[in-house]
This record gives C-alpha cells, structure tokens and sequence, in this order.
C-alpha cells in the first residue's frame, strides 16, 4: 500500500511539475544577436520561475510563467567573439545549451532559387569540400503549411556547424551570403533560411495584411473560384486528356493540388513560429511566381514586410533582396513589371536592392551558379546595415525629360555610367502612338541620352523591358542597371 501511494505521489509531482520546454531555435549550436536584448521564451509548469544563466554575465536573468505555462524574457548579449558559451535555463529541470555563439544573425527566405541548395551549385563537389566554417551556424526551416499560425517550426529543423555534410542541402544563396559577411565582419554568422520553391509571396505573406488590402482582396476571391470551379474543370479535363493527352491542367486543378501555394499558409508554419527570435535583418529573393499577378506585386511586397515586421516585434529590421534574373519568360512583359515593382518597393524604409540582369541564363530557371547572388546580398548588407565602403548596386532609374527631340534620363548609383561594347543594347523610344522602335543612347555627364531619327517627338523610354541577356547598362562597379520605363502604358509588349 505504501508503494503504491509513493508511485501515485511521484506521477502527482511530475504531472504539477511540468518540465521546460524550448523552440528548435534554442539548441546547442545556435547564434545570438550580439550587443542585444535577445527574446528567449519557452513553456513550463503554470507559474513556474524560470532562471537563465549565461556565462557572459554575472548576474542571472529571472521570469515567470503565466497561468498557461508559457514565459518569455530578454536576455542581454555582449560583443560578438569566437569563444563557445553555455546557457543554463532552469526550473523545476535545466536545460543546457553548448557551443552558442554570439554574433550575426540573419533570416533568408525565398522560392526555388532560394531554396537551391549547394549539392546542385556549380563545382559542387569542390565547393562543398571547402566549406568548413565552424563559426558560421547553419538552421534550415523544414518545410510545412499550416492554416494558422503556429508556435512551432517541422522537427528536424536545428542549428548546425557549417562543415561539408551540414551545407550538401543548405541554400546556396544563404551560404555564399553568410561566408561573405562573415569574411568581412570577423564575427560569428548564424543563417536561418526558410524557403519553398515555387511559392508566391502571398505564401509568405500574414493574413491579416492582406485581407482588408483593396488590391490583396483578389487572392481570396482566385482561390475561392478555384475551389468552386475544380470540380466541373476535373470532369471536363478528362475529356479533354481523351483527346489531347498533352493538354494542360485548368487553373483550378493546378492551383488546389497545390495546397502550399495558398495565402498565408508558409507564412503561419515557417515564419510564425521564428517570431520574436532576434535577428538582425532578413534577405529575399522571390517574384517568378507572382508574374501572372504582377500588378499586385508591390502592395504584395509592402504587406509582407510590414506584416513581419509588426509581428516579429523587434524593430524595423532591414528587409535586403535581389531584383528578379534575366531568363526567357513567356511572359516577358508581365516578368519587367515584377521588376519594376521591386524597384518601387524601395519606397518602404530600411530596405535595399541590387539588380541581377547580368547574371541570369534566358535558358535556365534555376542557374547553378549562385555565388554572385549571395556575394550581392552580402554586399547590401554590409553597405547598408554595417557602413562598409562597398558599392552595392547598379543604375536605378531616377527620372527623366524631353529635351529637343531627346530623352535626358539621371539615375541613382550613377557613378562612371557606362555601357560595355559599341553600344547600348536593349533600349527603346516611342512617341504619342505608343510604338517602340530600337533607340540611340550615349552617355553625358553620367547621364543618359535617348533619341531616334524615327521618333521626331519622344515621350517614352523602355530599357531591358523583355527577355534579353544583353542588357549592358554599368555604372563603376560593373553592377547593372534596373529594366526600367518611364511609361506607364498597359499591355504594350517589346519582342
């Protein structure tokens, strides 16, 4: 009788006394923000005390749960070093964390060319091989959707040295990134990356950004179509298979097989769970499939980053990205106004472009060569967000004016404008009838001069507004110049 009593106490106390609980992001392994108020949090026992010990400081950092068993508590971390900590989080257990580190820590997020991991970049085999980097930490979000916003990320996902068996199927882009800053900072980098290929941005995006948004408003109203319609395109497509099996999906087929390509959903599995873990900034590259919907694309953008930036809590931490590549899109018109939408979403603080015009393949989607990719976001980065003397983009188009048959245009990021070979490729002018012709430029005074014998009196430039691999607009860095228009005409197309 006595036994059994003790065994009905002890199950008792381990039911009162719950065990803490941490994220996948507070592991062995893992990066801080350095010179930082860092949000910890975790579950345990309602009420619980919670003492966290780091090795860095004297004194303790103390907490309580809630009645729900939940806490959360800053931490305050010093400069950035290469010694490994160890973190003690104790109540009614302890947990023990080794080998942290304190440094730089960035988030990167993006479709397919994001996700491209480095088992499939060029000289993969030799790239792999050197990529032993114990102080760059490496956590890749595992993939998952969710219809709500979740409080956990896919078991699976932890924090990991960068060593040869780690980085086989990390981001490329993320780890050419971190390999850069970590070269010119000397600090210990940490990259959390978290991507899905073939996913819009509204993916991405918080629901609650999008569903008051006038322009947003049309995902919903796609996907409730879609669901409608699936049913009666299902049966009529069979029919259509019978005789032409190479017929292509309807929409509504395409799109509800495809239930991660819903709004919201990546955002709620892969991105929620991350928030309020402290990072510096994020990185992105993303836009091939938002072309169909390409008019939307900066509200899209704009709801995105304010949507994480409200949610995250910490900030308006700097949002750096990539302008759309070069490639042969069926859509080529479509593809220029993701471009130009990139180029406008600038107008939100604290972020940052470069444009990527002159490292595309017209024949391949997902170019294997991903170093320049990451070494430009890198370089925004540190330009920007650290005040490094590093040049970080091409010629953005500024404004412009007719001047005597000529168009004058003046970019930002200007210095030494110039173009490589004879002459400026890709450029064109049109007058009132809206017909674009093959145009003159030179350059004067790092500006850009456009004019056509054909076009008497001009009102509108377009430069590398279609698929091209040719366009060859530098400035002194060699960086690209943005496709641009000063046009705002509808569904004219350049061949």
């Amino acid at each position: 009788m006595k036994i059994l009593l003790k065994i009905v106490f002890l199950l008792l106390c381990n039911y009162m006394h719950g065990t803490i609980t941490l994220p996948l992001l507070f592991s062995d392994n893992m990066v801080l923000q350095q010179n930082s108020k860092v949000n910890f949090w975790g579950k345990s026992s309602p009420n619980e005390k919670i003492v966290i010990t780091v090795d860095w400081q004297n004194n303790s950092f103390t907490t309580k749960a809630d009645n729900l068993g939940s806490w959360k508590i800053e931490i305050t971390t010093d400069k950035a070093s290469f010694k490994e900590h160890t973190i003690s989080i104790k109540g009614n257990n302890e947990i023990i964390l080794k080998n942290v580190l304190l440094g730089e820590v960035w988030f990167s997020s993006g479709q397919s060319n994001m996700e491209l991991v480095m088992r499939k970049v060029k000289e993969s085999d030799k790239e792999i091989s050197e990529s032993i980097y114990p102080n760059i930490r490496l956590f890749n979000v595992k993939k998952k959707k969710a219809d709500e916003p979740q409080s956990e990320i896919s078991e699976g996902s932890k924090w990991l040295p960068c060593s040869p068996e780690s980085v086989k199927e990390f981001s490329a882009m993320s780890y050419y990134f971190a390999r850069k800053m970590q070269k010119e900072l000397s600090v210990p980098i940490g990259i959390i990356t978290a991507n899905w290929g073939g996913t819009g941005a509204e993916c991405w995006t918080p629901s609650e950004n999008m569903k008051e948004n006038p322009v947003l408003k049309n995902i919903y109203k796609r996907w409730g179509q879609w669901e409608i319609d699936k049913v009666k395109d299902s049966i009529a497509f069979v029919e259509t298979k019978n005789q032409n099996p190479k017929a292509e999906e309807p929409r509504s087929i395409y799109m509800t097989k495809r239930q991660h390509r819903r709004p919201s959903v990546l955002y709620n599995a892969m991105i929620a769970p991350l928030m309020p873990y402290t990072i510096k900034g994020v990185i992105w590259y993303q836009g091939t499939s938002n072309r169909e919907w390409a008019n939307e694309y900066l509200e899209q953008m704009k709801a995105l980053i304010y949507g994480w930036r409200k949610n995250w809590k910490i900030g308006d931490f700097p949002f750096y990205f990539l302008q759309l590549t070069a490639y042969k899109y069926s859509d080529s018109n479509l593809a220029a106004i993701i471009r130009e939408n990139q180029l406008k979403t600038l107008e939100v603080p604290y972020t940052a472009m470069c444009p990527t015009m002159d490292i595309g393949d017209l024949n391949e989607l997902h170019v294997n060569y991903k170093l320049p990719y990451g070494v430009r976001l890198a370089n925004i980065a540190l330009a920007n967000s650290y005040k490094k003397k590093i040049d970080f983009c091409g010629p953005l188009f500024q404004q412009y004016k007719v001047k005597g048959g000529k168009v004058e245009i003046t970019f930002l990021f200007n210095k030494k404008l110039h173009y490589n070979g004879d002459k400026l490729n890709d450029i064109y002018i049109a007058g009132n009838d809206k017909k674009f012709v093959k145009a003159t430029a030179f350059i004067d005074n790092n500006k850009l001069i456009v004019f056509s014998t054909e076009v008497k009196e001009p009102v509108a430039v377009r430069y590398a507004w279609n698929n091209t691999g040719e366009a060859n607009l530098f400035n002194y860095s060699n960086l690209p110049a943005s496709p641009f228009r000063t046009d705002v005409w509808e569904n004219i197309i350049i061949e």
